[in-house]
């Protein structure tokens, strides 16, 4: 099963969106005791403990992202953007040793976590950050389940690659089953890295402003619609300060399903019959994305984490977390 989204960007970050989904045939029985089941796709990238140890080993690294269309230099979890999936269960305490492998300072923070202030992970508020070569540990309760993701908060680290998926199991068994689920971690990438791409906004705020008019369109103006209604279209938009084409301040993306682009084709593979779970998390830096699957309506079972009152759709957008 190959999904294809589509991806817009905006000026406005919306709110945080990790929502489950499952497939239709879930309305046969509106309720049901799940199995655990393991994550089919990402077991090779779940994250196990170190042998003989108790804990949980992270690195935050330099790596390549490679979306088919382009290379540039990044940062990862543990040799990889996206990073290892983490597996945790509802109850437990988990310790988590992160080493920073990078010439920069660098942190993780637990987005959508309850825990201790201190181990939150934002430099500058609730610790210090993790310096060059350094090792922080992580130790913080489970108090929670669902969809969650970890991400860097140092710079743009994030958008530049660091971040990673996380499943918490709950105590107890939900209220619906499935035969196999999948991680579906979406993200936008850009041949530019977040600094660059600072740099040369606050350089010029249009510089990835595409197609802007040019004293050719002017021109062909005055022949469509007359001098005067030409340049009263010019002086409109001139008192907004803004250019005609300016629907956004950065164009370029690349949009990625685990890391993969549209050409790179992630796929999730599945039975007939079979009812598939997929665990949606949108961690890019300014994409909504537009998700569907042609012929095939979902049933949204949870969302931030927290199961809800399953609503079938045949396509749902989801926002900037």
């Amino acid at each position: 099963m190959a999904i294809k989204t589509t991806a817009m960007g905006r000026k406005i970050i919306a709110a945080i969106i990790a929502a489950t989904l499952a497939m239709p045939a879930f309305l046969a029985t509106p309720a049901f005791a799940s199995e655990r089941k393991t994550l089919t796709e990402t077991t090779s990238r779940v994250l196990q403990k170190a042998p003989g140890e108790d804990i949980y080993r992270l690195t935050i690294d330099p790596v390549t992202i490679d979306t088919g269309g382009f290379q540039r230099a990044g940062v990862g979890f543990n040799g990889a953007s996206p990073g290892p999936v983490l597996v945790f269960d509802e109850g437990e305490e988990v310790e988590i040793h992160v080493k920073n492998n990078l010439d920069v300072e660098s942190s993780i923070h637990w987005h959508g976590f309850i825990l201790p202030t201190e181990m939150d992970g934002v430099p500058g508020l609730s610790f210090d950050g993790i310096a060059p070569g350094e090792t922080f540990v992580y130790r913080f309760p489970i108090i929670q389940s669902g969809t969650y993701w970890f991400h860097s908060h140092s710079g743009f680290q994030e958008p530049d690659g660091a971040y990673g998926a996380i499943v918490i199991n709950a105590k107890e068994r939900e209220p619906f089953r499935y035969d196999r689920e999948y991680i579906v971690q979406l993200a936008d990438a850009h041949p530019h890295r977040g600094a660059k791409i600072m740099r040369n906004l606050k350089t010029l705020d249009d510089y990835y402003n595409r197609q802007q008019p040019t004293l050719g369109d002017f021109f062909g103006e005055i022949k469509e619609k007359g001098f005067g209604a030409a340049v009263a279209h010019r002086a409109a938009w001139g008192n907004m300060r803004m250019l005609s084409s300016d629907i956004e301040d950065l164009q370029g993306f690349t949009p990625l399903i685990n890391g993969k682009s549209a050409a790179q084709n992630w796929t999730g593979e599945f039975e007939p019959g079979e009812r598939i779970r997929l665990r949606f998390i949108n961690s890019s830096a300014m994409a909504f994305f537009d998700i569907r699957i042609p012929g095939v309506e979902m049933l949204i079972v949870n969302a931030d984490g927290n199961n809800v009152q399953p609503v079938l759709v045949d396509e749902f957008r989801i926002a900037v977390a």
